[in-house]
């Protein structure tokens, strides 16, 4: 339906037709910035139509310029009250500009009116995002699960397994969005690279966009298939004629990602890995990975898939360009500098608060937030009022825009100390950090996705300090810019650190995953779930398996 306070001459119509035209061009384009100026050129002949400002407000959203795309859906929002997909894009950008709870009602809202399955993962998202309660976000998840991935589990044509052997070599595939420049690539690359040919056949599902990581990580793979376009069904149909025995998730509830696949049961061992934190809700998705240190015992009651426990929970690949700055940015320059590398979305209010106060208590330091926005007119835009009504001394804090990867890498040349977030903490950005050279103070928390930064630090035993709570927190940022030796052997030492720990021992990690793919083959075989951990004995279960009936 088209909003019209008037009526068009032809001359406007065509002209209003030729931008819209254009401007869904420059979007596929991923010409962003020619998107915008024709749609604004369509609002200048027809500025009372909703859908154009919703158009508007999802290219600013494409654009991560939430601050921008606020603005613009609730116009939208004026002109045509309770319009789901203005409501749903703006939850989002309210929830990336720290307006948590409003997110939270305007999801609530379109969701009432609407029962599409990314709307309700995204209801979902945000208030498991906005809420420390375990069990709430389960059960958010789960309100997903039982409408959207449970049905289609029911309705599943039966799976036909022709090759039962306990020793067969394994097909095992990965299904993700994410095999670019993203953080699971950094996480998946060695772990392809080590995969042993005699014990597994590693297929890929690709459904994301190539870039030049894409291609690296092809490079590993005997079996790539690129699916981005094929429908659910028809990637179902694939996966069963490959014969794959173990699916791997690697997105979760993420961008790309093809969970109802794995709700029509495509393999007889589904499993979820890395892409997501929190748990997926769904009946269908058998295992989580996790380490033991993410979730020790009692943490089952918050997961909706069992836990397969690994000693650790990812491997790391470094990037290629990653210069180590060998001097302490604060000799340099008389002044320690703190950063903020997160996503801004995980920046809320009351942790702008806390770096206020460690701002106050240390008059000379400075601190960097780099956000999500791709212009510095943009991430200046957004944050700078959240900076101004937190108190903190703008003379001394600088708002940095998206970065392209080499110059991310490259962060460590200016700053001393990585302040990480709470609730929600860094992951591959907390192990980026650390490559660089980087301290970083932690929060701790109850929650893996809460804790990953705090879980990271004990398993290399240093890398910074882990705070309890708001107050410890400042008091650690204290401490380590009042400590500019400690500071310089961190940065010395990080790399050899991390070379020397479970996060860089490829083959271990590749073999100790294979060895948890074969145990949870021998657990279908059985028709149980007994062996959770790579600490159970595959020979055991191997003479089980084999023992004669």
């Amino acid at each position: 339906m088209i909003d019209k306070s008037n009526t068009l001459d032809s001359r406007e119509e065509v002209d209003l037709l030729v931008n819209l035209i254009q401007a869904e061009q420059s979007e596929r384009d991923q010409d962003l910035v020619g998107a915008m100026t024709r749609l604004t050129g369509a609002l200048a002949i027809e500025p009372r139509r909703a859908d154009l400002w919703v158009q508007v407000g999802r290219i600013f959203a494409k654009m991560s310029n939430w601050g921008q795309a606020v603005p613009a859906l609730e116009t939208a929002l004026q002109i045509r009250p309770g319009l789901p997909e203005a409501q749903h894009l703006l939850a989002l950008a309210l929830y990336s500009t720290g307006r948590q709870e409003e997110a939270c009602a305007m999801i609530d809202s379109a969701c009432r009116k609407r029962n599409e399955s990314a709307l309700w993962a995204m209801r979902a998202f945000i208030h498991s995002h906005s809420h420390r309660d375990p069990i709430k976000a389960l059960e958010a998840y789960q309100d997903w699960g039982r409408r959207f991935a449970d049905p289609l589990t029911r309705k599943a044509a039966p799976l036909v397994v022709k090759d039962r052997g306990p020793r067969k070599r394994l097909k095992v595939g990965y299904v993700t969005a994410d095999f670019r420049e993203h953080s699971v690539a950094f996480f998946m690359l060695p772990i392809l690279r080590h995969h042993d040919p005699d014990s597994v056949e590693v297929h890929v599902y690709s459904s994301g966009r190539a870039d030049g990581v894409t291609e690296l990580i092809r490079q590993c793979v005997p079996h790539w298939h690129d699916v981005m376009h094929e429908s659910d069904e028809a990637l179902l149909e694939r996966i069963r004629a490959d014969g794959i025995d173990v699916l791997v998730d690697l997105s979760g509830h993420t961008s790309g990602h093809r969970l109802l696949v794995f709700a029509r049961r495509a393999a007889p061992v589904q499993v979820t890995w890395l892409g997501f934190m929190l748990p997926l809700g769904m009946k269908a998705m058998d295992y989580r990975l996790i380490g033991f240190d993410s979730a020790p015992p009692g943490h089952e009651k918050y997961y909706s898939e069992t836990l397969f426990r690994l000693r650790g929970m990812a491997s790391y690949a470094p990037p290629e360009y990653a210069p180590l700055s060998e001097e302490q940015p604060m000799l340099r320059n008389g002044y320690p500098t703190l950063i903020s590398l997160n996503s801004s979305a995980k920046i809320t209010d009351a942790m702008l608060a806390v770096w206020a106060r460690i701002l106050q208590l240390r008059p000379d330091a400075r601190l960097v937030i780099l956000v999500k926005e791709f212009t510095a007119d943009a991430a200046q835009a957004n944050m700078q009022p959240r900076v101004e009504a937190a108190g903190m001394p703008l003379d001394r804090v600088f708002v940095l825009h998206q970065q392209p990867l080499n110059q991310f890498m490259e962060l460590g040349h200016i700053a001393d100390v990585m302040l990480d977030t709470s609730p929600i903490s860094g992951g591959t950005t907390t192990l980026h950090a650390l490559w660089m050279g980087l301290s970083i103070v932690a929060m701790n928390a109850e929650r893996s996705v809460d804790a990953s930064t705090a879980l990271t630090l004990r398993a290399l035993g240093g890398g910074g300090e882990i705070a309890q709570d708001a107050e410890s927190y400042v008091q650690a940022a204290l401490r380590l810019m009042d400590d500019p030796q400690r500071l310089q052997q961190q940065r010395l030492g990080a790399r050899e650190l991390m070379r020397n720990s479970f996060f860089m021992d490829y083959a271990g990690r590749t073999a100790e995953l294979e060895r948890a793919y074969r145990l949870m083959w021998l657990n279908w075989l059985r028709g149980d779930r007994q062996a959770r951990s790579v600490g159970s004995n595959v020979d055991h279960w191997l003479a089980l398996a084999e023992a004669p009936a």
